[in-house]
């Protein structure tokens, strides 16, 4: 799946948890269950097979990454729970992130304590091919329109003030 819609699930994630440390490793682990979803994603538009990543690919995703960056911090940077929304949204692109940086992903992959992840990681995925395109775009708009539903949404109100108990 694409970055942005990683982290503004993630940012959901951190709105609805509230405690960073409940919220990271549930953004964390959404990664691997939104990446079981269907879904089309640079690589699969812009890569070779079996190779690495083509410029076209890399300024793809790179765009999107930022993307992602600035959508997530123009719609928590005034919210006082901003830190765990924000910790969210990296923890659920933490993954591609850390396999992407040239001087990182080779030992995340090859150290045998972190190799069965990005296996894991990599054997969970369900890319779409392009001829796929609008079930594998179909999946991320969901999850986009649903983080935002839930980013965007009034929070209840606390349990203390709806039964009068907060003054």
């Amino acid at each position: 799946m694409m970055a942005t819609p990683h982290m503004l699930a993630g940012a959901a994630i951190g709105r609805g948890l509230r405690r960073p440390w409940l919220a990271w490793p549930v953004a964390f682990g959404t990664h691997f269950l939104l990446d079981f979803a269907p879904h089309l994603d640079e690589h699969a538009m812009f890569g070779v097979e079996h190779g690495g990543p083509t410029p076209v690919e890399a300024t793809a995703a790179i765009l999107n990454f930022v993307l992602g960056l600035v959508l997530v911090g123009w719609l928590v940077w005034r919210r006082p729970d901003r830190r765990v929304m924000l910790g969210g949204a990296i923890f659920a692109i933490l993954i591609d992130v850390i396999e992407n940086i040239p001087a990182l992903g080779p030992w995340l992959m090859a150290w045998p304590g972190t190799a069965w992840l990005t296996e894991f990681h990599h054997a969970f995925q369900r890319n779409v091919i392009t001829s796929q395109w609008l079930l594998g775009i179909g999946t991320q708009v969901a999850v986009v329109v649903l983080s935002l539903a839930l980013l965007l949404g009034r929070r209840p109100a606390q349990a203390n003030s709806v039964a009068g108990g907060g003054s």
